[in-house]
């Protein structure tokens, strides 16, 4: 909650009102001090002209009030104020302060003597002095100063009036010094409400730096962490490679350099696998990935994830079973797909002895897939971070055929993306089990769509591609690989030699593949519109990028073409680039 939301919700009121209690109780003591001392006053000034039993008695109910209020005020400092206990003390203060303005208020019958002046200005300065004192104590709480005042200067100005015409000016008198004493009580009031207003905004926004210096300090630790994990486990494989690709230097023997690729295969594999991942987690954190909803069997996936992982897990002497699941989800199938091809990875990978089970329960309006595995467990203190990058609890060698850490990392953000509760349950040496919440989809959707009819997308041979990459050796080695796969082909390495080059071939191309970031700050989606405007709209074009800058792959995602991340694998490229120019066919 924002510092001005914050200031004007019923919470903030109530925290105010609280406090205006609270400092009414502390002041409470200087009040009855001066009733005491005040009370006493009169009781000398009165005793020799006011008959004994009602001075007796009048002294008796102030001192036995001022005892009762000092009892209330310790019963106070036992109480837990919340809200509701704040507002009863309130009405108890305000009706016991009222209880004192009638006393002071039957003081001004009791001990009325008009025929002596001195007994008559003592009387009417004391009542007016004990109105006019209690004010800054008793304006903490409006209610306490008014039931007080009111009773006390409204009986005096009544009894003044009774005294005759010169008693009525000093009736009137009274009654304006009521009312400029509670307009000043109310501006003490306003004045104390608001130094306590921005003392509690004051506090709260102190205390939202506190917890936004912590967010950001525990950010840049996680970063921190993050890239030195990423920059181990990105310089191990290169590192490899670089070793590879050197011994392959003047090997002649046909069995050795095949060993020596295959290494370098692995090592580029790694790579990949690395890359991958990272570039996933940059695409949702920027906001790029969007879900493509629909209604499906969830068996479905399921299936498909048996048929991958069941041989896996045999080959560790676990049991995979697949528990029945005849429901319709509506989710997005791959990335769903994706979640669970993780959390079972995961589990597989974790338990060394026992099986892996993959089950759903129903639920009201929606279905709990779970993954559970009689693993080793997590800790307690350790489950927080299971969803944290790179974290791999017994994986402190960060060696790669553990896994890179990074799957229930892209596991919770792909769960945020599509707003499905996730949880974790674990108990070290008996092992976890990871659910997810899905919404239930129609059955009848999915017979709806399986009857539709999808045209076919005929392809043409010998079609020109336009590869636009400031880097000459990926102009390179596109144009070796697209050759190789039949298409003419043309690189250009800006805006402006595509012009030139196009110009001197004489037509226009059937796809563009430009690379996002390119020279001088210009981007490939710059070079893909001018272009289009130039031979027609209907020229598809396709972003490659290598970025992982949040904002960059924004950029990317709303320009509208299709996007593949670097490094993209040719049998990738090849299917994405024939999707391509089938819809370029079908226009």
């Amino acid at each position: 909650m924002t510092e001005a939301a914050y200031s004007a919700s019923p919470e903030f009121a109530a925290h105010i009102h609280r406090e205006k209690i609270r400092l009414l109780r502390a002041q409470l003591p200087f009040v009855l001090i001066a009733v005491i001392f005040v009370t006493t006053g009169v009781a000398i000034i009165f005793w020799n002209v006011v008959e004994v039993w009602i001075l007796a008695l009048w002294m008796g109910g102030q001192y036995g009030l001022s005892l009762f209020r000092w009892w209330l005020s310790a019963r106070f400092d036992q109480v837990d104020l919340n809200d509701h206990e704040a507002r009863r003390w309130g009405w108890i203060f305000a009706v016991t302060s009222g209880v004192s303005g009638c006393l002071w208020g039957s003081a001004a019958f009791l001990f009325m003597l008009p025929d002596n002046p001195f007994y008559l200005i003592s009387l009417v300065m004391i009542i007016l002095g004990m109105a006019a004192g209690s004010m800054p104590s008793l304006s903490a709480y409006l209610p306490a100063y008014a039931f007080y005042v009111v009773p006390a200067l409204i009986s005096l100005s009544w009894s003044l009036a009774g005294i005759g015409d010169q008693g009525y000016i000093l009736a009137i008198l009274a009654l304006v010094f009521l009312g400029v004493n509670l307009m000043f009580a109310r501006n003490v009031h306003r004045s104390l409400v608001q130094s306590l207003r921005l003392r509690f905004e004051n506090l709260a926004l102190v205390e939202q730096l506190r917890e936004q210096k912590a967010i950001a300090e525990q950010a840049n630790r996680a970063k921190s962490r993050f890239l030195a994990a990423a920059s181990h486990d990105l310089r191990q494989p290169l590192h490899a490679l670089g070793l590879f690709v050197d011994a392959l230097r003047g090997v002649q023997d046909e069995t050795t350099r095949a060993r020596l690729l295959s290494q370098v295969d692995v090592s580029l594999d790694a790579l990949g696998k690395l890359f991958n991942a990272l570039l996933d987690i940059s695409r949702l954190d920027a906001g790029v990935v969007e879900a493509q909803v629909e209604d499906f069997p969830l068996e479905r996936v399921l299936e498909k994830l048996e048929g991958e992982f069941r041989a896996l897990a045999e080959q560790k002497g676990l049991k995979f079973r697949l528990l029945p699941c005849s429901v319709v989800v509506q989710s997005d199938p791959l990335l769903l797909e994706r979640i669970l091809r993780n959390l079972i990875s995961n589990a597989i990978r974790y338990t060394e002895t026992g099986r892996v089970s993959v089950g759903c329960r129903r639920r009201a309006g929606w279905v709990e897939v779970q993954v559970r595995d009689t693993g080793r467990g997590i800790p307690d203190e350790d489950i927080e971070h299971v969803f944290d990058e790179f974290q791999q609890l017994d994986n402190p060698e960060r060696d790669r055929a553990k896994g890179l850490g990074l799957g229930l990392a892209i596991v919770q953000r792909l769960c945020d993306l599509l707003d499905y509760p996730l949880q974790v349950h674990s108990a070290p040496g008996k092992g976890s089990v990871f659910c997810i919440g899905l919404p239930l989809g129609r059955a009848e959707a999915v017979v709806e769509r399986r009857s539709g009819v999808l045209p076919p997308s005929p392809q043409a041979a010998q079609q020109l591609v336009l590869v636009i990459d400031d880097e000459v050796d990926i102009l390179e080695g596109m144009r070796e690989i697209l050759l190789r796969w039949g298409f003419v082909v043309l690189v250009a390495e800006s805006l402006q030699q595509a012009e030139q080059v196009l110009a001197a071939y004489g037509r226009a191309p059937d796809a563009i593949l430009a690379d996002l970031r390119l020279r001088n700050h210009h981007t490939g989606i710059e070079a893909i519109k001018a272009l289009q405007a130039t031979y027609g709209a209907h020229v598809p074009g396709l972003i490659l990028t290598g970025d992982t800058a949040p904002e960059r792959l924004q950029i990317a995602g709303a320009a509208g073409y299709r996007v593949l991340y670097k490094p993209v694998k040719p049998a990738r490229l090849r299917v994405a680039l024939q999707q391509l120019l089938a819809t370029r066919d079908s226009v």
